[in-house]
C-alpha cells in the first residue's frame, strides 16, 4: 500500500467518523500535542545553542534525530494508552463541578451507582437532563469521558 493509498484511506475514514469518534480524536489530539511540545522546544533550543557555540552541525543533527526517535516512541505509547476506554450505560444521576475543568458524574447502572471523575469531555454531559439514559466511554487513567448516545 502506497503513501497515496494510505492518505486516501485516512481521509475517507475521517469523513465517515461519527460525532463521538471525532470528539474523542479531538480530545486525544490536544493531549498528545501538549506532550509533544517539550521535545519540539528542546530541539529548537539545541539548534540555537549549537549555532551560538559553533558545535559541529552533524552532532546537533544526530542529537535532534535521537530526540525525534525517542519522542516518536513515547507519543506512540501514550496514544495506545489513550485508547483504553470502558463503556458505561446508565442513567445520569448528577454532574457536579469540582474545579475549573474537573467534574464528577454519577451514573446509575442497574442498582449500583458509578462515580466517574472527569477532566476532559464533561462539556457534553452538561446539557443532559437528570435521570436520562446515556452511554459513556470512559478512560480511567486520563479521566476522559466521551458521550456516545443520549
Amino acid at each position: 500500500m502506497g503513501l497515496k493509498d494510505r492518505f486516501a484511506e485516512s481521509y475517507a475514514k475521517s469523513k465517515t467518523m461519527s460525532g463521538p469518534e471525532k470528539r474523542a480524536n479531538e480530545i486525544m489530539g490536544k493531549l498528545l500535542m501538549k506532550k509533544a511540545i517539550i521535545p519540539i522546544v528542546a530541539m529548537i533550543i539545541l539548534i540555537i545553542v549549537g549555532a551560538m557555540m559553533h558545535i559541529n552541525g552533524w552532532i546537533v543533527l544526530a542529537i535532534n534525530l535521537g530526540i525525534c526517535v525517542a519522542t516518536f516512541f513515547y507519543i506512540r505509547k501514550q496514544a495506545q494508552e489513550f485508547q483504553n476506554f470502558t463503556p458505561y450505560v446508565g442513567n445520569l444521576i448528577s454532574l457536579e463541578q469540582k474545579g475549573k475543568k474537573e467534574y464528577v458524574a454519577i451514573l446509575k447502572q442497574g442498582k449500583k451507582p458509578i462515580k466517574l471523575k472527569i477532566t476532559h469531555g464533561a462539556e457534553d454531559l452538561q446539557n443532559i437532563k437528570k435521570n436520562q439514559l446515556v452511554q459513556i466511554s470512559y478512560n480511567q487513567k486520563y479521566q476522559i469521558a466521551i458521550l456516545v448516545t443520549r
